[in-house]
């Protein structure tokens, strides 16, 4: 059950993209379904928050993004145990570094929260850049003032086309990881 749910309105009818402010309970959210998959999958496993809620004061989809690195050949069983444990395999979300799953759950007063969950392996691409993305964007928050900025507009002008949404936001994720990736390599 989730103590920290903070309202999101998912539905059948939901809007993919769209712009949520940040919300200081996404650290504890974060937190919490660690524990969980820590029970699952024990302590040794790597667990990272990453995505727009792992930024404060970012905002974004209010989506609880969690990446897990495993050795490559045990990322299939990996999937098996978080898909026993609720996560829902999505089958579009993933790439030959990644393996996507979501879970979404309601706290007590019916509000849900979406959690997105990729399963990758420590040397990935996948897994550098997230997390050289997420910790550049926490050290710089004039950069994540403007990404936040460009995300507002991303929601309001792509008219739920997902061509769109990416069209208008990837030149500043690609400006963005470019630093990022710079700044790791030094």
């Amino acid at each position: 059950s989730c103590t920290y749910c903070i309202k999101i309105n998912y539905n059948s009818d939901m809007k993919k993209y769209i712009f949520i402010p940040y919300n200081d309970s996404y650290p504890k959210l974060y937190q919490e379904e660690e524990q969980i998959l820590k029970k699952i999958l024990g302590n040794d496993v790597l667990i990272e928050h990453i995505g727009s809620t792992a930024v404060p004061r970012l905002g974004g989809k209010g989506i609880v993004d969690i990446m897990i690195a495993v050795p490559r050949d045990q990322m299939q069983s990996i999937s098996d145990s978080v898909q026993k444990a609720g996560y829902e395999y999505k089958q579009s979300g993933g790439n030959k570094e990644r393996i996507f799953h979501q879970r979404d759950e309601n706290n007590i007063n019916g509000d849900l929260v979406r959690f997105h969950l990729h399963i990758t392996f420590p040397e990935s691409n996948t897994w550098r850049e997230d997390i050289a993305f997420r910790d550049y964007l926490r050290n710089n928050p004039e950069d994540a003032k403007h990404y936040a900025e460009i995300k507002k507009k991303a929601a309001k002008e792509s008219n739920q086309s997902k061509e769109k949404y990416m069209v208008i936001k990837e030149p500043i994720i690609q400006a963005i990881l470019q630093k990022a990736l710079q700044l790791k390599d030094l």
